[in-house]
């Protein structure tokens, strides 16, 4: 009767001014969100109109070399080396480039790793796109990329909208002929004293860099901006999300158009999806949005502050910049102080109702700790004493309660410690016939593949299986008998197992089966004992780093080695026959084809079967040798593989 009434006006006291509390710091956050979107969309387009500033005060230092002679626009080795000198004046810049009303294109780019290089196409390669590494002075040296002929730079938006509007504009972002980056390019038409278009200056920006300012760029704890043309598609967003879709496996003539532009309102991140959806409700089209707006959405239950700000540059660029900042940035605290006068009001009517409770379980308490002791002791855990009552007669109970616990505690103590002897015997014993048992395992796993292996060690069985397409690969060294008749053996044995220890990482590296090797024979297969779709390309890699290694290797036996490898596809049966001294092996006309083009190969080459290279011909470089006699089976056609095909 007391204690109710208390508990009841504090609970109401604190609950008011809880109310009152939230109500304010709701006002509070409204108006710190507003100035907080503001703040940021100001940042974003003070940063943007940072960095679309950039090409056109690069096109001011291009003129300034024009005026003053340092620049022969009619001598492209001059261009190229220009421009491949003005990038480290403009780090942010992706590629300088000048383009000629004859199809002509010279450029200096910034790769991944931001060595610069020079891209050109010239009227003297057929207008083959080809990139050349630099020397410090900026001259050419080596071709590290070279593309299709007759590029034509002319139908880029960065040649046609500068040349149709006769001015340094922004042209239409157009994906890196790579196919892995957007560009956004301006370009400049440049004219001779008499009016004729000399040529385009180019310069580009990758929008990377526009994800990777809006990334670092702290909005709140959790808020999150995105950059949009007016037609919807992305530009940049702080999520990290890319603004394009990349196919790799679309069939295309150029890597490039494997890019597909993302639509804000297609994008895989749930907050742009909506808010771009929510602006799209409101105002119909990105068209009409002409002014600052602010609008708050609720995306999976949660609110969020949403403000649009329009940005243009006067020189062709119409974005739209969207701040989001979660409500819930600010209600944290709000909330947690709620929960805080929640958890007092019960905190203040428990302790109410305990201090109601403390002086009848005074009495009642010894009594029930030598129930509990007793309960527990029934069930097992003896490591009880109860705390001596003042009350006499409980007292006199709970000292002689402890004793016996402590006389039973002690007997079974001795008894776990000899159980616990006992139990480390045998743990060590069973550690000692595992280590064995797993010795003998990887014994067998050596021999044998390991699903050949699990199935002798599961079943006691392993039958010969058939494959209906596999690929055999036969190396020989060449020379060998000659080199074993002057060769210590020792010396032999180890210079062999120094060559077999390279192809056997080789087989680890491409997932192959070695089967075995006879003297200076290897014989390794691809697409057994477990299918896979790859197995001739797998086995073509293996190949050409086997005839690598063999052209790098130092002289084992004192003088220059070389290998010959032969190739062939097609079924075989493969499986474990006998019962001592076993092996995994293969058998089939397959097997004798693929022995066949190593033994008639030549040293240094790699011979292939039609069969393989109707496997390999999308994907590698071959030549056809012509037709051979081959014991057994007369006249074949075969090819020399000589490597990958560089798009692959």
């Amino acid at each position: 009767m007391l204690i109710v009434p208390f508990v009841v006006q504090t609970v109401g006291a604190v609950a008011v001014v809880g109310y009152l509390s939230y109500r304010n710091g709701q006002k509070a956050v409204n108006d710190v969100a507003t100035q907080l979107r503001n703040d940021i969309s100001e940042r974003i387009k003070e940063n943007l109109t940072y960095l679309v500033a950039i090409p056109f005060q690069s096109f001011e230092n291009y003129d300034t070399a024009l005026n003053q002679n340092r620049i022969d626009l009619n001598n492209g080795r001059d261009v190229e080396q220009f421009l491949w000198g003005q990038l480290p004046a403009f780090p942010l810049v992706a590629a300088a480039a000048f383009v000629t009303p004859n199809q002509e294109f010279f450029a200096g780019e910034r790769q991944d790793d931001g060595e610069i290089v020079i891209r050109t196409s010239e009227v003297e390669n057929n207008h083959t796109l080809t990139t050349y590494t630099t020397s410090p002075e900026g001259e050419r040296r080596e071709i590290i990329n070279a593309g299709n002929p007759n590029f034509d730079p002319r139908k880029r938006p960065y040649y046609q909208i500068p040349v149709q509007q006769k001015q340094a504009v922004w042209a239409k972002l157009y994906p890196h002929i790579t196919g892995k980056y957007l560009y956004i390019a301006a370009g400049k038409p440049i004219y001779t004293q008499t009016g004729d278009l000399q040529g385009v200056w180019m310069t580009s920006l990758n929008l990377v860099m526009f994800g990777d300012f809006l990334s670092n760029l702290k909005i709140g704890k959790t808020g999150q901006s995105f950059i949009l043309e007016r037609s919807g598609e992305m530009l940049a967003t702080s999520t990290g999300e890319k603004p394009f879709q990349y196919y790799p496996d679309k069939v295309v003539q150029l890597p490039e158009q494997r890019i597909e532009r993302l639509n804000v309102v297609n994008s895989s991140n749930a907050l742009t999806q909506k808010a771009s959806l929510a602006l799209l409700e409101q105002f119909r089209d990105f068209q009409n949005i002409q002014a600052s707006h602010q609008l708050k959405l609720t995306v999976d239950g949660k609110n969020y502050f949403v403000q649009v700000d329009p940005f243009r540059d006067g020189k062709g660029i119409d974005w739209l910049v969207v701040v989001t900042i979660p409500e819930a940035d600010f209600m944290n605290q709000i909330n947690a102080n709620n929960q805080t006068t929640i958890l007092l009001c019960l905190a203040t009517l428990i302790l109410a109702i305990l201090l109601g409770i403390l002086t009848a379980r005074r009495i009642i308490r010894p009594v029930e700790r030598l129930t509990t002791a007793s309960e527990a002791i029934a069930q097992g855990n003896l490591n009880q004493q109860v705390e001596v009552s003042s009350i006499v007669e409980l007292g006199k109970l709970a000292n002689v309660f402890n004793g016996m616990t402590q006389q039973l505690k002690d007997s079974l103590n001795a008894l776990h410690l000899a159980n616990e002897e006992l139990e480390d015997r045998v743990e060590r014993r069973t550690g000692e016939l595992r280590l064995e048992k797993e010795k003998s395992e990887q014994l067998l796993l050596n021999i044998l593949p390991a699903e050949i292996a699990d199935r002798l060690m599961r079943t006691n069985e392993s039958p010969a299986e058939h494959f209906e397409e596999a690929t055999i690969l036969f190396a020989d060294i060449v020379g060998f008998t000659t080199i074993s008749a002057r060769i210590e053996p020792m010396q032999l044995v180890a210079g062999l197992n120094q060559i077999f220890s390279a192809f056997d990482q080789l087989t680890e590296k491409y997932g192959l089966e070695k089967i075995k090797t006879i003297g200076d024979a290897y014989m390794v297969v691809g697409g057994l004992p477990v299918s896979r779709p790859d197995h001739a390309e797998a086995i073509a890699n293996m190949a050409l780093d086997m005839k690598a290694y063999m052209q790098e290797v130092e002289n084992i036996f004192g003088e220059s080695l070389q290998i010959r490898i032969g190739i062939n596809t097609g079924p075989v049966i493969a499986g474990v026959i006998g019962i001592k001294k076993f092996i995994y092996d293969l058998w089939g006309d397959a097997v004798n084809v693929a022995s066949r083009m190593e033994s008639h190969g030549k040293p240094g080459y790699i011979q292939v079967t039609d069969s393989t290279y109707l496997q390999l011909q999308n994907k590698y470089l071959l030549e056809p040798r012509g037709t051979i006699e081959v014991k057994g089976r007369g006249e074949m056609m075969t090819y020399w593989l000589f490597g990958r095909r560089e798009e692959y």
